[in-house]
C-alpha cells in the first residue's frame, strides 16, 4: 500500500501547494483512492507535478461534508469521470463554523449529488467496497465541538456524517480518518470492535484538535491532549500519522507523548506499508 499526501496544511517543496484540507491518493494493488478532495482544485494541480494521475482512481471517498475535505468535488470530471464517490448520505445538509457571533458557511455546494448522480453512492451504514476494503459509518456522537453547527436551524453538529475507511493489511488494520471530529480515540476502539482480533497498524488523518482554523489555535486543553495521546499508548496501534486540523500546537503535545508512535504527513510526503 501506498499513500501520498496530494493535499495537506503544510507542504515538502516549495513549488507544491498547501492548504487548510486534505487530499490522499491511496494505491492498493488493483485499487486506487482518493481518500477527500480538500477544499478547490489544489489537489489536482498537486497530483499533476507529483506525476499522479487521478484518471488512475476507481474509487473517491469523501469523509464528511466539510468544505476542506469535499469542495473539491466541483474539479473531481475535470480529472476522472468514472470514479465511484462514495460519502455519508448526511453529507450535503448545511454546515456552519461560528466565528465570534457570525456563522460562516463551511458546506458543500448542494447541487453536486445531481452532478454525479450516476457514480455517486451514499452510505447509510457499514460496508465493503471490496474485499479488505472497508468504510466505516459513524454514529451521531455527543462529543461536539462548540463552534461547528449543522442544518438550517445551526443547531450543534453531532457529525452524523463523518465515515472512515478502514483497510485491512497483514500487518493490521490501517485507519483513514479526514477530521476525527467523533475523536480519535473513540474512532480507533471502534475499529477495533468491529475487527475482533485485530491490532491497528497505522491511522492516518487529522485528529481536530486545532480551535480556529484561520489563526491555527488549539480547541482543547493541554490536559486534555495529554490523555489523548495517553490513551492511544495503551491502544494497540504501531504507527500514527497526524496532519491537517491537529494543528502544530496539538502536535507537538502529542509528539511528547507519542514520541516515536507519531509522525506528521505532509503535502508530497509518502508513506509506504
Amino acid at each position: 500500500m501506498k499513500i501520498t499526501a496530494i493535499l495537506e496544511n503544510s507542504k515538502l517543496e516549495k513549488s507544491l501547494i498547501s492548504k487548510h484540507g486534505l487530499s490522499l491518493y491511496i494505491e492498493i494493488e488493483e485499487t486506487n483512492i482518493i481518500f477527500d478532495l480538500g477544499p478547490d482544485n489544489s489537489y489536482i494541480k498537486n497530483a499533476h507535478s507529483l506525476g499522479i494521475d487521478l484518471n488512475n482512481a476507481d474509487t473517491i471517498i469523501i469523509s464528511h461534508g466539510h468544505s476542506d475535505h469535499i469542495g473539491g468535488l466541483n474539479h473531481l470530471n475535470e480529472v476522472n469521470k468514472h470514479g465511484s464517490i462514495f460519502l455519508s448520505s448526511n453529507s450535503f445538509e448545511p454546515h456552519w463554523l461560528k466565528i465570534g457571533p457570525y456563522y460562516h458557511n463551511v458546506g458543500a455546494n448542494n447541487t453536486l449529488p445531481q452532478v454525479f448522480i450516476s457514480r455517486m453512492k451514499f452510505v447509510y451504514a457499514d460496508m465493503e467496497i471490496t474485499k479488505g476494503i472497508h468504510i466505516i459509518h459513524l454514529q451521531p456522537t455527543s462529543e461536539y465541538t462548540k463552534n461547528l453547527f449543522k442544518g438550517d436551524k445551526k443547531e450543534l453538529d453531532d457529525f452524523n456524517h463523518e465515515i472512515v475507511l478502514v483497510v485491512e493489511n497483514k500487518k493490521g488494520l490501517v485507519i483513514f480518518s479526514g477530521c476525527s471530529h467523533h475523536g480519535i480515540v473513540n474512532i480507533a476502539k471502534t475499529v477495533l470492535t468491529k475487527f475482533p482480533n485485530k491490532n491497528i497498524h497505522a491511522i492516518i488523518g487529522g485528529f481536530h484538535l486545532i480551535g480556529i482554523p484561520i489563526i491555527n489555535t488549539i480547541g482543547k486543553t493541554k490536559e486534555e491532549v495529554i490523555s489523548i495521546g495517553n490513551v492511544l499508548n495503551t491502544m494497540p496501534i504501531n504507527l500514527i500519522y497526524s496532519c491537517h486540523c491537529t494543528g502544530t500546537s496539538g502536535y507537538k503535545i502529542l509528539k511528547s507523548v507519542l514520541k516515536e508512535k507519531l509522525h506528521s504527513f505532509k503535502t508530497g510526503e509518502i508513506i509506504v506499508i
